[in-house]
């Protein structure tokens, strides 16, 4: 499946080789987000922090800036938080701090839909450069939505497993509870 979008003949020397068509991918890939988001109705789109009530603040930022790590093949929160607090074109309205994994989960699940019409959107766009390259003969709409819908369930994964090895914050204040709610200590 990846192999249709991504084959591995290409991958690496197309992002090594600086002064060939590949070099300006990156920008077209981005207005090309950056179209279909704008395109989106404004109520589609779940507010990243609860009771916003401008959804597409920095909700729109960060959706356009997981669509392209997910076209990129970057699925973890982790790393894709990091590559926000990198990124130049990133704003983070008012000074609010950049989301962290957790609050990227929380943002892809509640907005799973939007962000699946974006990303078959970006790798529709990323299908159609390589047709005029000659790498790809047609695009298979089919296959387009499996692709995206395997790509978010891969970030699901690489959270699932990224996330569950984080340490607890506060264990004291986990066992104090055990305490607090009358249950014996088991030895």
């Amino acid at each position: 499946m990846t192999t249709l979008l991504e084959p591995q003949t290409n991958r690496r020397s197309a992002r090594a080789l600086p002064g060939t068509v590949f070099e300006n991918f990156t920008a077209t890939l981005e207005q090309a987000i950056q179209a279909t988001i704008c395109a989106l109705d404004g109520c589609t789109l779940e507010p990243l922090t609860p009771g916003d009530f401008v959804p597409f603040g920095q909700s729109r930022a960060l959706l356009a800036h997981m669509i392209f790590c997910y076209a990129r093949q970057i699925y973890g929160s982790a790393e894709v938080a990091k590559l926000a607090r990198h990124d130049e074109d990133f704003a983070v309205p008012g000074g609010e701090e950049f989301p962290d994994a957790r609050t990227i989960c929380r943002f892809r699940s509640e907005n799973r839909v939007v962000i699946h019409h974006c990303l078959q959107a970006a790798l529709r766009f990323l299908a159609e450069q390589k047709i005029s390259l000659g790498v790809l003969t047609r695009v298979n709409d089919a296959q387009l939505a499996e692709e995206a819908s395997r790509r978010i369930i891969m970030a699901t994964f690489v959270d699932s497993l990224q996330l569950d090895e984080a340490p607890l914050t506060d264990p004291l204040a986990d066992i104090s509870y055990l305490f607090a709610n009358g249950h014996p200590p088991v030895h």
